[in-house]
């Protein structure tokens, strides 16, 4: 019954790791396609800085659009993260198997699955997967529709048109947009500074009222 079990659970298993590897796949053909838009966005604002009649309104829109495509590609390769997280977290699982002939219950891969159910590109399959682990005891049942805390719009929108200024200081080579602003030293230390100036200042003034 043992070996039945162990080899039941192994093929389990394997054949959830393989789907996990075409996701895999599937997120870097995503990738590699976004990135592509990346380079021709970039190519058609560099153009549209170079012409006269283009308005900055057009080329802040495809900043805008190289900006979008940055983020999608960081939210891939954070889905990766996760799929490579949960494929070490199956080869524990069987591990355990090995040991006490089940699986065990396990909050990262459902934690983990819970943040993959959010990445469209391979949400059916996932939702399958999750499913499946849910009636093997591998995670507790979850629910797809919940998502993770909306940052505040206003903070989320200041930060894009931020990132949209470095873009187009960044593709126009400084004609348009903003360049990054330059932290020098370490937090704090320059409002020391203007302290440390303010009562120099303070103390100078005050100096010739004391002589007598």
């Amino acid at each position: 019954k043992s070996l039945c079990c162990l080899l039941f659970c192994t093929t389990r298993v394997r054949t959830w790791q393989r789907q996990l590897k075409q996701e895999h796949r599937i997120l870097d053909r995503e990738i590699g396609a976004l990135s592509r838009a990346e380079t021709d966005t970039k190519q058609k604002l560099r153009e549209a800085a170079k012409k006269r009649r283009s308005s900055k309104d057009a080329c802040v829109q495809l900043a805008r659009q190289v900006v979008q495509n940055r983020k999608a590609i960081e939210r891939l390769y954070a889905a990766k993260a996760k799929l490579n997280a949960v494929e070490n977290s199956l080869k524990l699982q069987l591990a355990n198997v090995r040991l006490v002939n089940a699986f065990e219950s396990s909050a990262d891969i459902m934690k983990d699955m819970q943040s993959l159910l959010q990445v469209s590109q391979i949400q059916k399959t996932v939702s399958n997967l999750t499913k499946e682990m849910v009636k093997a005891g591998v995670i507790e049942e979850i629910l797809e529709d919940v998502f993770d805390e909306m940052e505040d719009q206003e903070e989320v929108e200041a930060l894009a048109e931020e990132e949209v200024e470095k873009v187009l200081f960044e593709v126009t080579q400084g004609a348009l947009g903003k360049a990054p602003a330059v932290v020098h030293g370490e937090p704090g230390e320059q409002s020391k500074e203007e302290d440390t100036t303010t009562t120099l200042q303070e103390k100078e003034t005050a100096a010739p009222n004391d002589v007598v």
